[in-house]
C-alpha cells in the first residue's frame, strides 16, 4: 500500500500550495485513475509520489521493501529521458546501474522485450520509433529496472485510439503479472469503469476518492458522466456561456471542459 499522509507541496516563489494537505491509500497491485482540470495538483502529486520533489510537510510510505526506487514515471513525451542509442542499450542501462548481474540482466531483458511486444527490435535505434514503441519502450526499461509501481502522467494521450487501447491492454496484464500498482493520468473518463480508484483533484486538493460507481453518483461526476456520454450536450453547455475553447471539442479534454463550465 502506498499512504499519502497530509502532504502539502508548494513551489518557491509561489502565492500558495500546489496541493495541499492530501490524503490518499493506494492499495498494492491496484489500477488508479487521477484526473481533473489543469493546474489542479495532479503532475505534482506524480512527482511526490516519485520522490522527484519532496513534500513541504506530511510524509509518503510505501509498504515495505517498496520505496522510491520502485516507482517509474512515465510522462507524455518519453524520448528525452532515453539514455540509450538503442532499444537494447537503452533497456540495460537502468539495469547496469544497479549492479545486476549478466545473467539476471539478460532474463530481465528478454521478459521485458517480450512482456511489451518489442521482441526483435532490440538493435533499433531510439530515434526511429514510432510514438506507440517509444512508450513501450518507457515501460520495458521500467520493468526491466524493477518497477513495482507505474506512474503514467498523461503518457498515451499523444497517441491515436487504437495505440492507446493497445498499450492500456498491455498495462492490464502487467497490472495482474507481474502485479503492478498502475497510476494513469488522464482527462480520458472513457477508461474509468476499468479503473479500482478514481482521484480527482481541484485547486491543488483531491475532492473525489472513491469507485466508479460512487464516482457516478457524486454530483460533479454524475454531470461529468452525462456530458462524456453526449459530447454534443457538452457542446451546447459551452456555447450557451459563450466558452470558446477549442480543446472542448472531445471528451478526451473533458475535465478541462467541465470545470470551465462549472466556474462561468
Amino acid at each position: 500500500m502506498i499512504l499519502i499522509d497530509s502532504v502539502s507541496f508548494s513551489y518557491p516563489n509561489s502565492s500558495g500550495p500546489a496541493v495541499n494537505k492530501l490524503f490518499l491509500k493506494i492499495a498494492e497491485k491496484s489500477r488508479v485513475l487521477i484526473s481533473g482540470p489543469g493546474g489542479s495538483g495532479k503532475t505534482t502529486f506524480c512527482k511526490l509520489l516519485k520522490g522527484l520533489i519532496r513534500p513541504s510537510c506530511g510524509h509518503v510510505v510505501f509498504n515495505s521493501p517498496i520505496c522510491f526506487a520502485a516507482v517509474a514515471y512515465l510522462s507524455g513525451d518519453p524520448y528525452d529521458s532515453f539514455v540509450g542509442a538503442s532499444v537494447e542499450e537503452d533497456i540495460v542501462f537502468g539495469m547496469e546501474n544497479q549492479g545486476v548481474a549478466r545473467e539476471e540482466m539478460a532474463k530481465r531483458l528478454h521478459l521485458a522485450l517480450e512482456s511489451t511486444g518489442l521482441q526483435g527490435m532490440e538493435d533499433r535505434l531510439v530515434h526511429t520509433l514510432s510514438g506507440g514503441e517509444q512508450q513501450k519502450l518507457a515501460l520495458a526499461g521500467a520493468l526491466a529496472a524493477g518497477a513495482r509501481i507505474l506512474i503514467l502522467d498523461e503518457a498515451l494521450n499523444m497517441l491515436d485510439r487504437p495505440l492507446r487501447t493497445q498499450i492500456r491492454s498491455l498495462l492490464q496484464k502487467l497490472q495482474e503479472d507481474p502485479g503492478l500498482t498502475i497510476i494513469e493520468v488522464t482527462h480520458d473518463l472513457e477508461i474509468a469503469t476499468g479503473a479500482d480508484k478514481i482521484v480527482f483533484f481541484s485547486g491543488g486538493s483531491i475532492i473525489f476518492d472513491g469507485s466508479y460507481s460512487d464516482f457516478s453518483s457524486f454530483a460533479s461526476g454524475r454531470t461529468w458522466r452525462e456530458w462524456s456520454d453526449n459530447l454534443e450536450l457538452l457542446k451546447q453547455e459551452l456555447y450557451i456561456r459563450d466558452i470558446h475553447v477549442q480543446d472542448c471539442t472531445s471528451n478526451s479534454r473533458l475535465s478541462e471542459c467541465f470545470t470551465r463550465v462549472e466556474k462561468k
